[in-house]
């Protein structure tokens, strides 16, 4: 049974003010791709793209993303890309409302997350999943592609180069991941999460805090183009930006690779 054929998911788009079409893939070279070509053929934001596979992943900074994988119990991850149209404000915190409701999606199997600023989820220390947002111009429109790669089952799968410190949700809860529950879970939150931005953001950024793992944390801020950045992660400002304190004094981190180097 495909994504698009469970009760669940036809109930979900049947109600959602955010979501109409899903698309699910056993394998495709990047759901963000396929999202746009999408778009660009005239399909309108609130479409979902889901694979079970993909072959030309890619994460942050155009970082390849490993889940052409096979797990114990299916495909080791899922890879999901949902569209809308760019909203008019609180765009930069968008990333971050992305990585609530993908912890509330993995809390919802027994999982439990926490966030490392701008884009992971993690679980017992380790990364648990991925986010990737991109902004597009289509058709004289700016949309939003929201990308999540979620690891879900990498019970006995070797890990190689920087997959050494990811983790999946299935070896977190010692069992077996309901796919179906965690994307439906996804998009139903983050549906209601969207909705908010325009009105409360500072309710988002204040959620996102409180569950958020880098604040308080010695961290090194490794950004592109300038030199690294140690200091202390005391807490985000209203545009989702990390504030780093360090001996010059207090710094906005825009975009940037944190390493949690040790608690304050």
């Amino acid at each position: 049974m495909t994504f698009e054929d469970d009760p669940r998911v036809q109930g979900l788009l049947e109600s959602s003010p955010t979501w109409h079409t899903l698309e699910h893939h056993p394998e495709v070279t990047s759901t963000q791709d396929v999202a746009l070509a999408r778009l660009q053929g005239g399909a309108p934001p609130g479409l979902v793209v889901v694979a079970d596979a993909q072959t030309a992943g890619r994460g942050r900074l155009g970082r390849p993303w490993r889940d052409a994988v096979e797990g114990r119990s299916g495909p080791a991850n899922l890879s999901v890309t949902m569209t809308i149209a760019a909203p008019d404000r609180s765009v930069g915190i968008v990333p971050l409302v992305v990585g609530l409701a993908v912890s509330e999606a993995y809390e919802s199997v027994g999982a439990s997350p926490r966030l490392k600023w701008p884009n992971d989820v993690l679980l017992d220390g380790r990364k648990g999943a991925g986010i990737l947002v991109e902004r597009h111009a289509v058709a004289g429109r700016a949309v939003l592609l929201i990308g999540c790669g979620l690891n879900l089952d990498w019970r006995g799968i070797e890990r190689r180069g920087e997959e050494i410190g990811w983790i999946s949700v299935a070896e977190a809860i010692d069992g077996d991941v309901d796919r179906v529950t965690v994307l439906v879970t996804l998009l139903s939150m983050l549906s209601g999460q969207l909705g908010q931005l325009d009105r409360r953001p500072e309710v988002l950024l204040q959620s996102y805090r409180s569950r958020c793992a880098t604040l308080g944390q010695r961290v090194r801020v490794e950004q592109p183009g300038r030199a690294p950045l140690e200091g202390v992660a005391d807490d985000l400002d209203a545009d989702g930006r990390l504030i780093v304190t360090t001996g010059r004094g207090r710094q906005i981190v825009d975009v940037g690779d944190v390493i949690h180097v040790r608690p304050a």
